[in-house]
């Protein structure tokens, strides 16, 4: 064949969308307006909603369908403009039927919202809103609670409306939420769960059945048969499986393949570690045993009857587990199997396989089909970045390729979004800009500004001290941006030189808004939590206090004093022995390191560099005054 026809990582419909047919009736046909579906991740959700909608565009249909990605929309006004964008996807569609979008352009998606179901309700339509990434909301409710009240009233109050979430198990958070009368979920609930094809729709899948004869890829039953049975018909690990039978041509060969790859391992990974810790004992108990009964309430799990009845309810409903011969639950195929046999060792050999995967010698990689990977230029604690071809675009830009660990509990995945939300919203030139957040094969990835130079600490590391006019000026312009982050109450809380980016102009360029918060918020990190990098922390960060703006005007302190002197004022043998210099050691003065430096640039660094942040400079933009006046 010269073309494979299954595909992996990425969503499909219409004669690429195979089975679902009871479920996408249950959507159109079923007695409720409001659904929740369920599922593991790769198990479809996107490509469902993206079927659902393709079959309803047709004006027979009754409904409108509009698809609303909540990707990315980290705080109440990024909701707002996901629900805008939206819009403008479906403008055409809109224009079709007579409807008009643009009094629905405003930012209010609730207003939005009802003037557009209005206008296709006296055209004939019904609204059909379908909802992705719709976890969210869990963040979105810790930062706004009423919002998921007014949101679940917008999507629950009128008939000519039918709302469709899709998520993976993350959002039974939200039926912990009690701000509201009642939790977002409640009338969502129960779910549909998306689960394992059936036996004809699996066959249909590996077969291609919906393609011309000539195009399809002539599996022989037998092994169109062990290929549903090896995946227990799970739709994403057929297609895996399958494209990589027809490249090696030996179903063998393909299977370990398959099982020894990285991202599969990823994949169950994640999901697993989304579980709870009694679903997980669960599963390792039936490892263990090959097979059990309902008994298995009884033995190592200490738990009573009714809950772990449930739990494994929701394990066979999520395809973690089916029913033999006998009615007893064994794990749900053989990769899963394989998989959490070695679990306790997976994720250390997964990280090296990705890395090696993505570390670029001889020739570019693609990420996502879009990017072309042409240079590994750094790595750190959360993943590898690369220089990259947006091929759409024709532009160069960063890619960061988050590491799969930090990607397992969802948390540095919801600091990315917070990077680019943050970033986004900072309107400064020397802020490296944040364009989008994607996941391709397994792999999340961030998409920055490219800038063309070194880091500002590779750049001292080579030459030693700047010059004293060339580290006043990045200085005075990282304060800046500094000043600009907190103006819209952001702190960066890991000011650092790594963290400055040189482009090939010499401007500096602030990165890595990963660990930004919110001023005053402290539901992200409690308190004696030490988040930052300890060469750089401000007594407060190395306490574990609250911090404020002067933290970052006190990293900032410690980056103007390695640039003026090429070495910066706390060295420790240790971690520990470091931040207790930042607690309570005295800093050298600069002048005495390098007697060029003014006596007023040096008293600003030891300003800044004050133990009681009531002694440094108290705002940014302060600082940036201060050293104009030192040019």
């Amino acid at each position: 064949m010269s073309e494979v026809p299954f595909v992996v990582g990425q969503w499909v419909r219409a004669e690429k969308f195979y089975g679902r047919s009871s479920l996408i009736r249950e959507i159109l046909e079923g007695p409720r307006n409001w659904l929740w579906v369920l599922g593991t991740r790769r198990s479809g959700k996107t490509s469902l909603l993206r079927q659902v909608e393709y079959v309803t565009e047709p004006e027979g249909s009754g409904y409108f369908p509009l698809f609303w990605d909540l990707q990315g929309a980290a705080s109440p006004r990024e909701l707002h403009l996901s629900f805008h964008d939206a819009l403008l996807d479906a403008e055409e569609r809109f224009s079709s039927v007579g409807v008009g979008i643009e009094q629905g352009q405003d930012l209010d998606l609730f207003s939005s919202l009802g003037r557009i179901r209005r206008q296709l309700r006296t055209s004939g339509r019904r609204l059909l809103l379908l909802c992705d990434e719709v976890e969210e909301l869990i963040g979105l409710g810790k930062l706004d609670p009423s919002l998921l009240g007014k949101l679940r009233h917008a999507m629950q109050s009128t008939t000519d409306l039918r709302s469709v979430l899709a998520s993976t198990i993350r959002l039974w958070a939200l039926t912990q939420q009690t701000s509201d009368t009642s939790p977002f979920l409640h009338g969502f609930t129960p779910p549909l769960y998306i689960e394992s094809l059936s036996d004809e729709e699996a066959r249909a899948l590996i077969a291609q059945a919906q393609l011309p004869n000539e195009s399809r890829p002539g599996i022989d039953k037998s092994t169109v048969d062990r290929i549903k049975d090896v995946c227990d018909n799970h739709p994403y690990l057929i297609q895996v499986l399958c494209k990589s039978f027809l490249e090696l041509e030996s179903l063998d060969e393909a299977i370990e393949q398959v099982a020894g790859d990285p991202m599969i391992s990823y994949f169950f990974s994640v999901d697993f570690e989304m579980l709870t810790e009694s679903e997980k004992r669960i599963l390792s108990v039936i490892a263990g045993q090959g097979a059990s009964s309902s008994n298995l309430r009884h033995g190592e799990l200490s738990q009573d009857s009714s809950t772990v009845g449930a739990s494994l309810h929701r394990l066979e409903h999520l395809g973690y587990l089916r029913r033999d011969q006998e009615r007893r639950f064994t794990l749900a195929n053989y990769f899963f199997r394989r998989w959490l046999g070695v679990r306790k060792d997976d994720l250390r050999v997964n990280q090296r396989a990705l890395e090696s995967t993505l570390s670029i010698k001889t020739q570019p990689r693609q990420l996502d089909g879009r990017y072309d990977l042409l240079e590994r230029v750094g790595s750190g604690a959360q993943g590898v970045v690369y220089k990259a071809l947006d091929k759409l675009l024709g532009a160069t830009v960063a890619i960061k390729v988050l590491k799969p660990e930090s990607t397992v509990n969802g948390e540095s995945v919801d600091r990315l979004r917070r990077e680019i939300i943050l970033a986004r919203d900072i309107a400064h030139p020397n802020v490296v800009r944040m364009y989008h957040l994607g996941e391709s094969d397994g792999m999340t990835y961030l998409i920055m500004q490219w800038i063309d130079g070194p880091v500002l600490s590779k750049l001292i590391a080579q030459n030693g001290p700047l010059q004293l006019s060339y580290a006043i000026q990045i200085a005075e312009k990282t304060a800046s941006a500094l000043a600009a982050a907190h103006a819209i109450k952001v702190l960066h809380r890991d000011i650092k030189a790594s963290n400055i980016l040189i482009d090939s102009a010499g401007e500096p360029h602030l990165a890595d808004f990963g660990l930004a918060q919110l001023i005053a918020d402290t539901t992200q990190t409690g308190q004696g939590i030490f988040l930052g990098t300890p060469d750089y922390a401000s007594p407060e960060q190395a306490e574990g206090r609250p911090l404020d703006e002067r933290s970052d005007i006190y990293s900032l302190g410690v980056v103007m004093f390695e640039m003026v002197t090429g070495r910066r004022p706390f060295i420790g043998r240790s971690v520990g022995e470091v931040l207790e210099l930042h607690r309570k050691g005295i800093p050298p003065d600069p002048s005495v390191l390098r007697p060029e430096i003014p006596e007023p640039l040096s008293r600003l660094i030891l300003d800044c560099l004050e133990k009681d942040a009531v002694r440094r400079p108290q705002k940014a933009w302060i600082l940036g005054a201060a050293l104009q006046k030192i040019h």
